[in-house]
């Protein structure tokens, strides 16, 4: 009677296991299924910030108009400057957003090129 006992609970115990594994799994898509609407809601109701968007910094400056910043950025430095502060000195002399990150690395690529060919 006792091992019946002890089999019936077994059996019992992986039966519970075994819901609990399923109910695991469809809490996991459940999970998903949330965040792919969530950022579906985000995309489409234009709330929080903006998407960055990248700009061909070619239109931003006129020709020969960055090698001149560049060159003034120098000269008004009186201590070695590397190109992330030339960058931040050509943003905040031209105006545009200094907070966009996209903007910043794309200048001081730039003004490394730049460097490069003088």
């Amino acid at each position: 009677m006792t091992v019946q006992i002890i089999n019936t609970i077994s059996n019992k115990r992986r039966e519970i296991e075994g819901h609990i594994t399923k109910l695991e799994a469809d809490l996991e898509q459940a999970r998903r299924d949330l965040s792919a609407i969530l950022a579906a809601t985000a995309v489409f109701s234009g709330e929080g910030p903006l998407p960055k968007s990248y700009m061909n910094l070619a239109k931003l400056f006129p020709r020969h108009e960055l090698p001149k910043l560049i060159r003034d950025a120098l000269e008004a430095s009186t201590t070695p400057i590397s190109t992330r502060e030339i960058a931040a000195y050509v943003i905040q002399g031209k105006g545009p957003d200094g907070k966009d990150s996209h903007l910043r690395k794309d200048l001081a690529y730039k003004v490394l090129n730049d460097r490069r060919r003088r």
